[in-house]
């Protein structure tokens, strides 16, 4: 099982990709912003992160650099077309949103090594 920390300020995208994601098989560990994201990174536990890149307190590219010298994988996904383009050239997977939830699932599978049993 993967533990995924599920960032986005918006409670019902929030809500509806974590059970989107629980019924695929993840546990879920949802936060709705940057502040109980980098709590939850800096607790341990977590598998990937998969977070909006336009979060309100902070920006979602701020929760995606401590996860990544945690050493945790990453996914982005935002509907801002500006963040649309600067993420295509990174080194971050990313989704435009809306996005399929089975390319997520994909990409979450892709990327992700349980560290749990």
């Amino acid at each position: 099982m993967v533990q995924v920390l599920f960032v986005d300020d918006d409670p019902d995208v929030l809500a509806l990709v974590t059970l989107r994601l629980e019924l695929d098989g993840h546990k879920v560990i949802p936060a709705i912003s940057r502040a109980a994201a980098n709590e939850q990174i800096a607790k341990g536990g977590v598998d990937i992160v998969v977070t909006d890149s336009m979060l309100r307190g902070g920006n979602g590219d701020d929760v995606a650099k401590t996860a990544q010298r945690a050493g945790l994988p990453v996914i982005i996904v935002s509907g801002e077309p500006e963040r649309v383009k600067r993420h295509e050239i990174g080194d971050i997977p990313f989704l435009s949103k809306p996005f399929e939830p089975g390319l997520l699932m994909a990409m979450i599978s892709m990327l992700a090594k349980p560290k749990t049993a």
